[in-house]
């Protein structure tokens, strides 16, 4: 790939489907464990049905290593989305998302550490400014002391972290339906275990669900996932990882409009710095190719 602009589409479209994903997860009555598990239930069951003919001769292809890394990234997506969907029964979207999404910093720690790529300081900048606007956006929610619904989400960007970590260093080489279908096989299998431990009901639920699952699994799941996976085949895992910091300024418009959640003064201006922060990481690279993995 000679051009960065088809990955910046593509996190653009990420991020629009990303930004749905709390909306959805509020308007579904099922446990929180269980929503996770179904949205990863139907987003295998459509990234294995776009490669219905070659599915498993990949898989079988595929590197004793590489499958064992794609397991471990999709048992640590399972944790993140069963923890992150836990986090907003007990603390407002826009906080939720706030400290979900300081998995960027995990990110940019792990990428020096683990991969070795260099971060440009015009990138850093731009990180930095997208975190400032999350505070913004979060800061009327600490106030009011929801520290258990916060620290889920925060530990929920941990695990998130990790998985793009992995995906980084696996999806140069693994198909993307593919690596979707095994990483969202093996966080179902993740949820579900502790889903049939504590009795959860598996059934049983309205339609309206059973429609909500599905648009997760269409929109978060391949849309937005899927899309960040792609991505992670060509550009440094936190050039991704940051453009997800905009699913705050989204979020906390989508939990305004539909759930009424007001947004004040400080969260319009964390929007325009999240913005202001993501051009910044993102022009550079665009600019230069200097995220580009030949």
């Amino acid at each position: 790939m000679k051009s960065l602009w088809p990955v910046y589409s593509a996190l653009l479209i990420g991020f629009c489907c990303m930004s749905s994903s709390s909306t959805l997860i509020r308007l579904c009555s099922a446990p929180a464990i269980v929503i996770a598990f179904y949205r990863l239930v139907f987003t295998c069951g459509l990234a294995g049905a776009s490669r219905v003919n070659s599915l498993l001769p990949q898989i079988k292809a595929l590197p004793r290593r590489d499958l064992v890394c794609a397991c471990i990234s999709g048992v640590f997506l399972g944790l993140h989305l069963g923890v992150w969907i836990t986090s907003l029964s007990y603390t407002s979207i826009s906080s939720s998302v706030l400290f979900t999404n300081m998995q960027v910093l995990f990110v940019l720690v792990f990428s020096f550490l683990f991969l070795k790529e260099k971060i440009r300081s015009l990138a850093v900048l731009g990180i930095i400014i997208t975190l400032a606007g999350s505070g913004f956006i979060g800061f009327g929610d600490l106030r009011y002391g929801r520290l258990g619904g916060d620290a889920l989400a925060l530990l929920s960007g941990l695990f998130v972290a990790v998985y793009y970590i992995i995906g980084r260093y696996v999806r140069p080489r693994v198909d993307l339906m593919v690596y979707t279908f095994v990483t969202s096989l093996a966080a179902a299998i993740a949820l579900l275990v502790p889903a049939l431990i504590t009795q959860l009901p598996l059934s049983g639920f309205r339609w309206l669900d059973w429609l909500l699952f599905v648009l997760m699994a269409i929109g978060p799941g391949l849309g937005g996932h899927a899309m960040y996976n792609w991505a992670l085949k060509y550009v440094k895992a936190p050039l991704v990882s940051v453009s997800v910091l905009g699913e705050s300024a989204g979020a906390s418009i989508l939990g305004y409009l539909i759930f009424h959640e007001a947004l004040l003064w400080y969260q319009w201006a964390g929007g325009a710095l999240i913005l202001t922060g993501i051009y910044l990481a993102l022009a550079k690279e665009v600019g230069s190719g200097g995220g580009l993995v030949e």
